[in-house]
């Protein structure tokens, strides 16, 4: 029920089971109602409104698969330094309908933050561009 309206129910031989097939329906129906902008917003937006950088990977494999685009991929574009100081830079591709683009991210110590820096960067310039 959502205010008060039946949404969605299900059955099984357990409670739990059923209720849990209940809610996956009801949030399968209610999805459709939202309109895809909110969701993708909601996606790349902290808990208190702030872009988090940390996460800006998973973030961008989110929006991809909203927008039903292929799966962000990354590559490494710079490795340099001595093993006790490397440095990497790394860059990212995402085909849309209408073009593959293509970012790269801020120099840093370890691939992952390389990755997220690239994924945050290409997040604001689809922002930018109106693609989310």
């Amino acid at each position: 029920y959502v205010d008060g309206e039946l949404v969605a129910s299900a059955s099984s031989d357990q409670k739990d089971i059923a209720r849990l097939e209940a809610a996956k329906a009801a949030l399968h129906k209610l999805e459709r109602l939202l309109p895809a902008t909110t969701m993708i917003r909601d996606c790349y937006v902290g808990i208190d409104g702030t872009f988090e950088v940390e996460v800006a990977k998973q973030k961008l494999y989110a929006i991809c698969g909203i927008k039903k685009w292929p799966k962000p991929v990354y590559s490494i574009v710079k490795d340099e330094g001595t093993p006790q100081d490397k440095k990497f830079v790394t860059a990212v591709q995402i085909a849309t309908p209408s073009a593959t683009l293509q970012m790269s991210g801020d120099e840093k110590s370890r691939v992952k933050d390389a990755e997220n820096s690239a994924a945050s960067l290409m997040i604001r310039a689809l922002q930018q561009h109106k693609y989310v």
